[in-house]
């Protein structure tokens, strides 16, 4: 196990590439959640482990965080995003005195390629080579699963970067906890407030056919107060056209959230085919990936829909931070990663101990004021309580923190706090 000093250089390398639409198709073949769950293997990642850390290479008190974060493959824009946040987070905490007294973080990081096992396998290392006191870095549900049992099993807790199907959190599931996606059936809870506020009459939905498209599917017929046009199509599908023709041609809104790979082509041949709705909700892409597949369709109503809050001077002023520090972009995704860091910097003060099982419980019992629209906040099962959903268009502008970005976000809808997810057993 290598150690290097945390430096600018580490989190630029953690932030460099973009998707396209033709890498998101990409992902469709595992059956994930918001991002669709495929994997493509990178033989020159896979399982490496690195170590960053503020402390030196000499800080034999550190105390470890595991991150398991996709780092190539079809989800990498996620882990980029996420380990770059998460990095920039432990820089300043350890800059300020660290944790319990002037103990440093430090981070373990490995690439898991999104896959299942590899994960798992990861988590475990961790633990026994690295006595990691929490760990971090799920996007696809599959890994989201699969890592909830392992931190399980093993008395660690895990906070979900994404992961956002139903069942990647079960009463039995005690160590894990969600932060940047609410799960399918939540929102679809938001997104049935959206079109209330709007007053939305005509509404469209094209779902995958697969465990995340189906809860959206079930979702929207649980909670949206009008009749939807909802069109089921295969994970892999890239032509959307048929699908497309069978709404009406004035439709308002079109909920792609439910068909996570496609949702971005589905975008580009809506407009290619003369339909104009005021909004198109998608799953929870980087908000770069949208911008460099759609390009200047970006602007035309695609929604990203996010947890944290954007347009706070508290947001600007982190972001600033990471620009002038990084060079690059502080976006929603890198804010998770940050997010992470912090709150799990306050939940080893709140238990007084690098202790992982006492890390849980404070974590279980923590109200952290952070980013996000409403102090984080968790059921008894590790699901956010009373948090609120962004929805938000794009401008081709810079935002006033990074002046030299190519998009910034312009809000189209909150959502009142929603409830926790009740978990099924």
């Amino acid at each position: 196990m290598s150690r290097k000093t945390f430096d600018r250089r580490a989190i630029l390398k953690a932030t460099g590439g973009a998707a396209t639409i033709g890498l998101l198709a990409g992902c469709s073949s595992n059956g994930g959640d918001n991002g669709g769950g495929g994997t493509e293997t990178d033989d020159s990642g896979g399982g490496g482990t690195t170590t960053t850390t503020s402390g030196g290479s000499g800080d034999s008190d550190a105390i470890n965080i595991g991150s398991v974060q996709p780092l190539s493959g079809g989800f990498t824009p996620w882990g980029q995003a996420h380990s770059a946040g998460l990095a920039f987070a432990v820089q300043e905490i350890n800059a300020d005195g660290g944790v319990l007294g002037g103990r440093n973080l430090n981070i373990v990081e490995a690439n898991s390629e999104s896959d299942p096992a590899e994960a798992s396998s990861i988590f475990e290392r961790f633990a026994e080579q690295n006595d990691i006191v929490a760990a971090t870095g799920p996007v696809s549900s599959d890994v989201g699963i699969r890592t909830s049992r392992t931190a399980q099993e093993l008395g660690i807790p895990m906070i979900m970067h994404m992961a956002g199907s139903d069942e990647t959190i079960t009463p039995e599931t005690l160590h894990s906890f969600r932060l940047g996606l609410l799960p399918a059936a939540t929102t679809m809870q938001a997104q049935a407030q959206f079109v209330d506020d709007a007053g939305y009459q005509s509404v469209g939905a094209i779902v995958g056919d697969y465990a995340w498209g189906q809860s959206v599917k079930t979702g929207i017929e649980e909670n949206f107060g009008i009749d939807v046009n909802v069109q089921v199509a295969p994970v892999g599908a890239s032509d959307f056209s048929s699908y497309i023709r069978r709404m009406p041609q004035d439709v308002e809104m079109v909920v792609a959230t439910g068909h996570p790979p496609g949702s971005l082509t589905i975008t580009q041949q809506l407009y290619e085919l003369g339909y104009e709705p005021e909004i198109i909700t998608g799953p929870g892409l980087p908000p770069a990936v949208i911008r460099s597949a759609l390009g200047e369709n970006a602007s035309r109503g695609f929604t990203h829909l996010h947890m944290s809050d954007v347009y706070t001077d508290e947001y600007a002023e982190v972001a600033q931070r990471f620009g002038e520090e990084v060079g690059s972009q502080f976006d929603t995704h890198t804010s998770y990663g940050y997010v992470t860091g912090k709150m799990i910097a306050q939940a080893i003060e709140d238990a007084g101990e690098a202790n992982p099982e006492a890390i849980t419980e404070a974590i279980r019992a923590i109200e952290f004021d952070t980013l996000f629209p409403e102090p984080i906040q968790y059921s008894e099962y590790g699901e956010l309580e009373n948090q609120v959903q962004l929805y938000s268009t794009f401008s081709l502008d810079a935002p006033s923190y990074y002046p030299d970005g190519n998009y910034s976000l312009q809000e189209s809808f909150r959502t009142d706090p929603l409830p926790a997810l009740p978990p099924e057993a």
